[in-house]
This record gives structure tokens, sequence and C-alpha cells, in this order.
């Protein structure tokens, strides 16, 4: 991790010299400018090394690791101290009931501190410049060796050998694969007769291998095919081994042959497979370097020739196969899984009646991944049939995977190994979440940012770089798309749960994070608090005063807990994290803004659940880019209008904000607050002005959301010129006068409204924003009985959703939605039908309805069947159960427990309603 915290170093003096008050920079602009220089050499090493596993480099990597953290603690310490004591605020108590915390460092001069930074950099750079120049020579003497490996046999004096040849011999189980065997099967012998490449796809350990090699095997096939061959390919394959590997297949190696260069091995190989169909198996392909470089090899006689390519890597199966689909590797579901289990550990047994029930548990645990179905029931072979030996299994199943079996941790770390060095501490950072947890993809980008460990890439801002790094992840099958949104875009995801353990091993190895929970990962004596701390939400968990102390606790960055006992919180609130970055608490309700976030001054992320205003003095922390604050009482969160003076701020997302005057008044003094060039998100907040001198002070924001209690008839038209998404819930009708200014944003790309009873006839405001993707309209967003589109409008959108309303007659054609994809009717029971012409849009794939309305249901299957008789397969019609709309209670918790009392004098009344009946009426 020695890359992710040099880039976290990088940043940490940027910001510093980036603040407007200088004066709060305790140290001098040439020390600043001389560490960034070695930094940012350090970043090249580290780039160009970042796939050498040798010891040297490795030992290195350790040392600059280590300084850039020690660097980091002292510099942030001394502006700590400095912020602190300038505003007064360093020294005082605490209103809480725990002390506030002390600072990790003494009063040292900042000055001669910094200059011990840079001595300890000038020793790592020394040493640098040796490594580098050692791994110089050894690439050179490598390179000699396989020259010198052309003129001698493979066997033989030279002791170079030939790598072994994995060809299968016989077939491999193929419970869970039969379909997937079916598909290949039938697209190797059938289809085009040109050559064409298949690439099976997905994460290391489901199957990939074992479906080719059961293809590759299968007496069809082998009859099919004139020649096969198969190549696995190591991560740092050389392309004289890849030839001869293949030629194995072909030809007798002799040892003239084996003599020949690599030109003229290339050009045999060719020549033995010219004219011939040939089916070919390159296992476990990692780059589009090493596809491109044997793509020449194979000649296209249009004969039926193909090659299979497995690959984790979507990208490469992409570029490998331009013209046909790849074929994806899924998950076995849980009656897959069963039978895996069971033949695995049972055969043509019958597994014994006691053990069913916890032996299914296991199997759907292992979360539809053959490797761990098959390696845990190695593992239960062992230990017998006592079923508390199983249960023991099934709390423990990732953990014990991981440490009772060499084979799987190789092939899972063999994706992280080979990942880019900008990759790994995204990855590992997935850890730590608590398992199976569905994690929003708006947070993990902003806990990405916060982190610090993302290297900038200009123009790009950062969450840009980090959305791009998900999806690479996502494109190396390590996280898991779990939701995607109205817009196409993903709105969370996951990791698979040996994944998720291989993160946590690694991580604790390389000091990045530390996990917390009832079922302990490491012995207590490793399990030190490192630079992130996640504490999960195990009800039987408390920290001890062995797990906490102050040197344990002073270096912590990160701190995410998903635990909801106060008391818990309060263990690590007295020790203290006075550098913080990173406070993500949300699942835990507060009942005031804790005073102790306010000396964190180094915090860039805050995610609290809490009754409270937000207090003036939040402009200590300097550095906040994110603020998220939820109510779960749906009451407005006053926010200060000192929140103008955090020019950093990126995201303030809250449940429901009230803003203060300096919203609907001019400013008197307009250097008194700073213009938030940053801002992106501002979402949720109570009746926002639409007014000029307001929307200069957010000129950049993108996603905006406004919640109106009243009418604010006057409104400049002011263009939001960076605005792509918009949410507005009204609890009053408003007027189109009002639309007309808030929507003139000609970015705006999906936009939600709550009930506003805006007539039908309004709707050509938004018919005409020319980039509108995904309109949702909810709980009578508009009224009317009748709406007739207008010809040329909603040319891009892409998905529309109407959720509750009094609409009779929709009178549209393909022509007013002509990019259309995605339609959702619920709750329009008034609606006579869905208009015909609507099935014959050439987008159209999803039609998602419920059953409010049986004359919709039936045009609905209609529009079905009349688009199947036309031959159109790909549109599908959803049937779903009526939804109710659930908001949260208005009321707090004291008011909930005097409701809930009442009930209890009364448990049944007139209509026979018990409480043991109740509907539940509170979302979570």
């Amino acid at each position: 991790m020695a890359h992710a915290a040099v880039v976290s170093l990088i940043h940490t003096l940027e910001q510093t010299l980036q603040h407007p008050n200088l004066h709060l920079n305790p140290f001098k602009q040439q020390e600043i400018d001389c560490l960034f220089k070695k930094l940012n050499s350090l970043l090249d090493f580290l780039e160009e090394y970042s796939q050498n596993s040798s010891e040297h480099v490795l030992s290195v990597e350790i040392k600059i690791r280590d300084a850039a953290y020690c660097a980091e603690d002292v510099i942030e310490s001394h502006i700590c101290n400095t912020v602190l004591s300038q505003s007064g605020s360093y020294g005082q108590e605490s209103s809480s009931q725990h002390p506030l915390p002390v600072l990790p460092i003494s009063d040292s001069d900042p000055h001669t501190d910094f200059q011990k930074i840079i001595k300890e950099f000038d020793s790592i750079m020394e040493e640098v410049v040796k490594v580098a120049d050692l791994q110089k020579k050894i690439t050179e003497i490598d390179t000699l060796v396989e020259d010198s490996s052309k003129i001698t046999e493979a066997i033989g004096q030279s002791g170079h050998f030939l790598p072994s040849r994995p060809e299968p011999s016989g077939q491999s189980n193929t419970v869970g694969f039969e379909e997937d065997l079916k598909q290949v099967r039938d697209r190797l012998c059938n289809g085009s007769s040109g050559l064409q490449i298949i690439p099976i796809v997905g994460m290391g350990g489901i199957g990939k291998t074992t479906l080719a090699r059961n293809v590759y095997d299968d007496s069809y096939v082998a009859y099919h095919f004139h020649i096969r061959a198969w190549v696995t390919l190591s991560p740092r394959y050389h392309r004289r081994e890849l030839f001869l590997s293949l030629l194995d297949h072909l030809v007798l190696l002799t040892a003239e042959i084996r003599k020949e260069s690599d030109e003229k091995l290339a050009d045999r190989l060719y020549k033995n497979l010219k004219g011939k169909r040939y089916l070919i198996v390159i296992d476990d392909i990692w780059s589009i370097t090493a596809w491109d470089s044997m793509k020449f090899l194979f000649p296209n006689d249009n004969n039926g020739s193909r090659i299979i390519v497995t690959t984790r890597i979507t990208d490469v199966a992409g570029h490998a196969s331009l013209s046909t689909n790849h074929h994806q590797m899924c998950f076995l579901n849980e009656e897959q899984s069963w039978n895996l289990f069971r033949e695995k550990l049972f055969g043509q047994e019958k597994c014994p009646h006691e053990l069913e029930d916890i032996g299914r548990t296991i199997a759907k645990n292992c979360h539809g991944l053959p490797l761990s179905i098959v390696l845990i029931t190695g593992l239960l072979s062992n230990v017998g049939k006592a079923r508390d030996e199983w249960e023991h299994v099934a709390k423990n199943l990732s953990s014990l995977i991981a440490e009772k079996d060499g084979q799987c941790s190789e092939i899972l770390n063999l994706s992280f190994k080979h990942l880019p060095t900008h990759l790994k501490a995204c990855f590992l950072y997935m850890g730590v979440f608590p398992e199976n947890y569905e994690i929003p993809v708006s947070r993990l980008i902003k806990l990405w940012v916060a982190e610090g460990f993302l290297k900038p890439k200009k123009p790009k801002n950062l969450d840009k770089v980090a959305e791009e790094c998900l999806m690479e992840l996502i494109s190396r099958n390590l996280i898991l798309v779990r939701r995607k949104g109205s817009d196409g875009k993903i709105k969370s995801c996951g990791i698979h749960n040996l994944l998720r353990e291989l993160c946590m091993r690694i991580a604790h190895k390389e000091n990045f994070f530390c996990v917390k929970s009832k079922y302990p990962h490491f012995v207590p004596e490793e399990a030190t608090f490192m630079r992130r701390l996640s504490i999960h939400d195990d009800a039987s968990y408390s920290p001890s005063e062995e797990d906490v102390t102050v040197q344990s606790m002073s270096r912590v960055r990160s701190f995410i807990y998903t635990g909801w006992d106060e008391t818990q919180l309060h263990s690590y609130y007295y020790f203290g994290c006075l550098l913080l970055r990173v406070l993500d608490m949300v699942g835990l309700e507060l009942t005031k803004f804790p005073d102790e976030i306010l000396q964190l001054v180094n915090l860039r992320y805050i995610a609290i659940t809490c009754l409270c205003k937000i207090p003036p003095a939040i402009t200590l922390l300097r550095n906040l880019q994110t603020l998220i604050v939820e109510d779960p009482c749906g009451i407005a969160i006053e926010l200060p209008d000192e929140i103008f003076n955090m020019p950093q701020l990126r995201h303030i997302k809250i449940s429901l904000a009230s803003l203060p005057p300096v919203f609907s008044i001019p400013f008197p003094d307009s250097d008194k607050h700073f213009v938030l060039e940053n801002l992106e998100t501002l979402s949720m907040v109570q009746d926002l002005g639409m007014t000029k001198h307001v929307l200069e002070k957010m000129p950049n924001v993108k996603k905006m959301g406004i919640h109106y209690n009243t009418i604010l008839w006057h409104v400049y038209d002011v263009h939001l010129q960076k605005l792509e998404t918009l949410k507005i819930v009204f609890d009053s009708p408003t007027n189109s006068t009002f639309l007309r200014s808030i929507t003139s944003a000609p970015r705006l790309k999906k936009i939600t409204l709550e009930r506003g009873r805006i007539g039908w006839e309004d709707m050509t405001i938004f018919g005409s924003l020319p980039n509108l993707e995904a309109l949702k309209l909810h709980e009578f967003a508009f009224i009317g009985q009748v709406w007739v589109p207008i010809d040329g409008e909603f040319p891009k959108l892409k998905f529309l959703h109407i959720w509750e309303t009094d609409l009779e007659h929709w009178r549209a054609d393909k022509t007013h939605f002509p990019s259309l994809e995605h339609l959702i009717l619920w709750k329009c029971s008034k609606l006579v039908e869905i208009p015909t012409c609507i099935g014959e849009i050439d987008t159209l794939e999803i039609i998602e309805i419920d059953y409010s309305s049986f004359s919709v249901v039936k045009s609905a299957k209609d529009i079905l069947n009349d688009q199947q008789n036309q031959g159109n397969e790909g549109l599908q019609v959803i049937f779903r159960p009526t939804k109710a709309r659930i908001t949260p209670l208005k009321f707090g918790v004291i008011q909930s427990l005097i409701l809930y009392f009442f009930m209890l004098l009364k448990p049944l009344d007139a209509s026979g309603l018990t409480l043991m009946n109740l509907p539940t009426v509170v979302a979570r």
C-alpha cells in the first residue's frame, strides 16, 4: 500500500497549500515543494515496479509506506495544533460526559520535524535508486537467459524446460453448469463459418476452466474439430513458451524445432493450423496486450475454427471478441449450490436427515461460488458428521476456507497481485463493510475520495476518477453489481465473501485497515488498530481496555461504525482520533451533534444520524468535503450560514435541511462568504429560493433536491449550467412559471417530482429539455384526465415512471418517446390503457405495471402478444403487486412511544384490528 500512502501524503500537502488561511500552515513553501518532488519520483518507481515481487522491491515499498504514514502523522498533527490553538478550541472541555482527546505528538518545532521527514525520504530515495539499478540488471540477465534458451534444448543442459501442459483428462463435475455447457458447445459447433473467439468470463473460482475443460473433452466437440490444443497462461508468460506449448499438441517437438527462433516457431504454428478446423483453448488470459501478441498466430479459413478464451477481465474479453458476445459465468443458485455440495460430500449417497438443514445453510452461505463449495466439502469430509462441527463451519465459513486452503488463497490472490497499483487500495477498501452488505455506489465513491488514495487525472475530478476505478474493478469481476438506477448507472455494489476475507487479510498485513466484530479475524495480539478502523454491528461485541489504547487510536484516519450501541462508540471517543479524515456512523442515532467532532479539524467526510442543528463552529473542519446528516423523524435540520465559509465542500446531503436566512437575503458584504465552487450535491433543502444571488454561490452544483412547504412566486430565470439531477417534493400545488425557472438547466438528465399536482398541459416544460433521460412522477406529481404529448418532445427519454395519478387517457404514439427503454406504471387505477403504439418503440425493453387497473394489465398483455407475433422477443412485461408508498413518521422517538402506549391501552378497536396485525409504517 505504498502507492496509496504516498498519494495520500501528496493530497495532504496540496490541501495545506490550497487553504485560503495561509497563516494556518506551519510549514514553509520551499519545504513542501522539496517533498513534493521526492514523492512524485517515488510514485514513478512504485508504478513502474508495481508487478515486481522481488524481495528488494517489497522491502523498499514497506519503507516508503511507513515513512509516508509517519510524515502524514507529523504534518497533520502540527496543522491540528495550529488550527485548534488559533480557534481557541484547544484544551476546551466537551459538553458531553467524555473528555476531549489529546493530541498524539509533543509540541516540537514544525520545521525541525519537517526536515526530519525530508531526511528520511532522502535516505529512501538512495535505496530506491539502488533497487532500480539492481532490477534493470536482473532484467538484462533474464533477457540473456531467454536468448540463450533459443539455442539450447528446452529439456537438457540448460535446465530450461517447457511448462507442463495442463491438457484436460476426463470430465470435471458439471453440476450447475449444464446450461453453460450446452450454450458454449452450440457456439463451437454451429453458427458462422468464420473464425470466432468465445470468451468465458467470471471471477476467480467461478468455474471458467471447469466449463472449458468439459467442453474441450466433449465427445461431439472432439469429433467436430480436426485439431484441438490447450494452453494455460500465467500473468507473466513468455511468447516462446506459448509457441512451444501449442506446437506440442500439433507436432513432435524435436531438438531442432526447440532451437528455432521465435519467428520460425510462430510461422510453424500458423502453417500447422492453416486449412484445418481447429479448437484452441487459451486459459486464464490477463491482458489485452497478451491477446494482441498472439492473435496473429491463428488463421481464418472460414471453416468453423474456434478459440475459447477464459479470463477474469471483461475488457479483455470484449477486446478479443469484437464481433461476438462473451459468455458470462453466473453464480450458482441455492438449489444448484446444494446439489454440488451434496454430490461432492456424499456422492450417490443421501445426506443424513439431521444434517440436511445445516448443510443447505452452508451451501447457501457459499453464495454460489463453486470454488467455495468444493473447498468447504473437502473441509467437512475431515471433520466428520457431528452437527456442532458443521454449525461452527457455517458461522465461520469464509475465514475457515481462507485459513485452511492454500489453493483458494492462491487463486484469489492472483486477482489482487495483478491489479494495477492504483486499484489495489480501492479493492482492499471493500473489506471495511460487513458481509453481504449492499454498498451504495455514491457512498463508496465519496469515501474513496475522502480517503485520499486516488491519484488525480486532470482534467477529471476525483469523483470521476473514483467512478473509473469502480468500473475497472467490476470489469475484473472483483466487485459485483447489485442494483442499477433509472439512468442505467450502478446504484449499489457488493463483493463476494471470500474476496472480502482476502481484502481483510491483506489489509491487516499492510496496515491499511482493521475490522472489529463479534468474530475476530486475527489473534488479539495482532489486532492493533491501523490507519482505518471498521466496527461492525455485532450486538455482543464491546471494546475492551486491551482493544482500545491511546497508541492504537492516535493514528486512525477513518472510523466506520455500523453498530447501534452508543456505549461502544463512547469507548472510542474517550481515546480519541484527532487525525480522523472519515467519520461514518450513520447507523447510530445521536440526540445532538457531538462536540467531539468539532475537534477533528482534518475531517473530510462526516455521515451521522441525529436530531440536531449543525453548529456554526463546523467551519473548524477546514477540509470537509462531504456532510451527510440523516434525521429519522423527518424534522428539518438547521444549517448555519457559516456553511458558506467552507469552500472545500463538495456534497451536502441532509434528509431535510432548513437553510439560513442567507439563502433568501442578499449578502451585505460580498467578501463575507466564499462561493462554493466545488459544491456538486445539495439535497434535500427546504424552500430553496432559486434567486440569482443563491445560485451564484453554487454555480457548479450537479445534483439538487428541494422540498417546498411554500410556493415561491418570485423567481429569476437563472440557468444552473451544470445541474444534471433534480428532485422536487411539493407540499402544495405549484405553477408553471415556477417550473420554467427550475427546469431551465440545459444539462438536466434526471428529474423526480412528487406531489406537485401540475396539469398535464405543462408537461411540455419537461419534454423540451434536450438531454432528459429519466423522469419520475410520484404521488400526483401531475393531475388531469388526459395527457397528449407533443411531437418532438422527450428526444432522449429512456426511463419513465408514473407512481399514483388520476390520469385516464394517455394519447401517445411511438414518435413521442423515440428513445424509451423502460416504462413503469404503478397505482394508475383510472388509466384506461397503455397506448398500443408504445409497444412499437424500437428501443423499448421493459413495461412494468401493477394490478391497480385491470384494463391496463390487459392492454400490456395485448402489446406483448402483438410484439411477439411480429417477431419482437426482446420486450418484457413485468407484473408486480400493487405497492403502497411508505414515508417516515413525522414525529420523534418520544412521540412514537406515547402513541404505542395508548395503543397498548386499547389493543382492539371497533374494526377488530389488533396489535399483532398492525402494518409497518416506518421505513428505515
